[in-house]
């Protein structure tokens, strides 16, 4: 009995270890992956793509390498060209170059190894080389700029270690307290400036329509006068005349105005 028991267990020993065995010959290589085949921990030439491959058991492994993109950010602190300290926070889409996978990992090593050896510190010395050619006011201003040329140091440096940069994107610029209130102080005198100088354009505006105005009534008036004559004015009088004499007070009471009225009415004939 004892010996069918231990031959069971051999028994059960053996198909575990079998089926161990049947199973390490398969590895599966994931979407957005490629594998990197290492025999006694030597790396192998090629990448494995996508899918179900087959390897030496116990001499074989595979490390796997995420080939998708990744996005790496970092807020580096540096001072600007006119020596005021800005920390600049930038977000950097990358991704490994599928077919040199097996060259990133036996150069530099896996994921982790990558970003804390290659890519993190090019993004710092990048924005810290991009940030000392501005003044602090300037990397507000051509912040665009700014990005553009962060993104091209950063895209030249990593394309020897086989990354691909996608983009790079600042997300906020940070300066000092002093210097962030200078700022807003000078946006508000600007600001007043404009505004004086609305304000001014607008006088000056309103001036020239007085002088407009004043020049056109001084010569309407001109016109008026010139055609305005003695007896013009005498039928305008008679046309406003409501039939009353005018009357004058004498020492033997009233007496109308005849020479009035008959000069009037000599005018209308």
């Amino acid at each position: 009995m004892n010996k069918l028991s231990a031959y069971g267990v051999v028994i059960i020993m053996a198909c575990i270890a079998i089926l161990i065995f049947v199973l390490d010959i398969f590895v599966q290589v994931g979407a957005g992956e490629r594998g990197v085949l290492m025999t006694w921990g030597a790396v192998q030439p090629g990448v494995l793509n996508p899918g179900l491959h087959i390897k030496m058991p116990i001499a074989q492994r595979v490390v796997k390498l995420n080939v998708q993109v990744q996005n790496s950010q970092a807020a580096e602190t540096s001072a600007s060209l006119d020596l005021q300290d800005v920390t600049t926070t930038v977000a950097t889409n990358w991704h490994i170059l599928p077919a040199d996978a097996e060259w990133v990992y036996q150069n530099v090593g896996n994921e982790d190894a990558l970003i804390a050896k290659i890519i993190k510190p090019t993004i710092s010395n990048s924005v810290k080389a991009v940030t000392a050619l501005y003044n602090a006011e300037d990397l507000i201003i051509h912040r665009d700029k700014v990005r553009g040329q962060i993104e091209d140091q950063i895209m030249s440096s990593l394309k020897q270690y086989r990354i691909v940069v996608d983009s790079a994107n600042i997300i906020d610029f940070k300066f000092s307290p002093q210097f962030a209130q200078a700022i807003e102080q000078k946006q508000v005198a600007q600001q007043h400036a404009q505004q004086a100088q609305y304000d001014l354009q607008k006088a000056q505006v309103v001036a020239e329509q007085r002088v407009v105005e004043a020049e056109a009534q001084s010569k309407a008036q001109k016109l008026l006068q010139s055609t305005i004559t003695p007896e013009i004015i005498q039928q305008q009088a008679v046309a406003k005349w409501n039939g009353v004499l005018p009357q004058v007070v004498g020492g033997n009471g009233v007496i109308p105005m005849i020479g009035s009225i008959s000069t009037m009415s000599s005018g209308n004939k």
